[in-house]
């Protein structure tokens, strides 16, 4: 697969230009969906016109990559750039976004999520960053993760919670896979309460996970990394 470089091509606002960064500040991919019907270029002259993001409208379109239906991965931003994809994450975060209208919690208007094509090159798409900045699976993120129920859509939630889930050198516990069932399992064995054990990472979920946290002192932004597992895991078992 290949990228496609449109930082140049695609139009900017006349006026604005993103801050730039350093690339060592980068620590995170997080992945989004469009909520909507277009196109890259449909999102991006949405982007620098006045929008819900920015009365002013935005520099350009407001993630690093795009993902068209087609599979085309379009790169529109630079690495440095600090585009405005995720409110507390911009700085060190790098965002990718997926043409498409998908369901998720609290949003039930689409379609099922993306299609083959876009589900190859967002795979291929995020092993290339791992290995471009040595990230493990626990660098990935939804933007549910930063308080976007509904983004990037169940199925994509899915994908990037069993990815997650892959969890390295976490010595004593490799015995049992954490997947989302066995969180929402534990969880509710606990006391924490999940409702259904079904593998999505709905509010009841979240709020389940962040009170956990609380109550063990761990930082609680609702995801299960190795801490929070190694946490879970310990209260958990019989």
């Amino acid at each position: 697969m290949t990228i496609t470089n449109q930082v140049a091509t695609l139009p900017w606002h006349p006026g604005r230009r993103w801050s730039v960064r350093d690339l060592t500040s980068i620590n995170k991919i997080i992945i989004h969906q469009e909520l909507g019907e277009g196109d890259i270029e449909a999102v991006n002259h949405y982007h620098i016109r006045p929008n819900h993001i920015s009365p002013q409208g935005c520099p350009h379109f407001c993630y690093h990559f795009g993902i068209e239906k087609s599979g085309q991965i379009i790169q529109a931003n630079e690495m440095t750039h600090i585009t405005w994809h995720t409110p507390g994450q911009n700085t060190v975060g790098i965002g990718i976004m997926l043409v498409g209208n998908f369901n998720g919690p609290g949003h039930d208007l689409g379609t099922a999520g993306p299609n083959p094509e876009q589900m190859a090159s967002l795979k291929w798409l995020v092993e290339y960053l791992n290995k471009a900045f040595a990230f493990s699976n626990q660098e990935l993120y939804g933007h549910y993760h930063f308080g976007k129920p509904a983004c990037p859509g169940f199925a994509l939630q899915e994908w990037i919670e069993t990815r997650r889930s892959r969890i390295e050198g976490l010595a004593g516990v490799d015995s049992v896979k954490k997947t989302l069932p066995e969180i929402q399992k534990r969880l509710n064995a606990l006391g924490y309460s999940c409702g259904k054990e079904d593998g999505i990472m709905g509010v009841k979920t979240l709020a389940a996970i962040r009170a956990f946290q609380t109550d063990e002192k761990i930082k609680a932004d609702g995801v299960v990394g190795p801490l929070t597992w190694k946490h879970l895991l310990q209260k958990s078992e019989p």
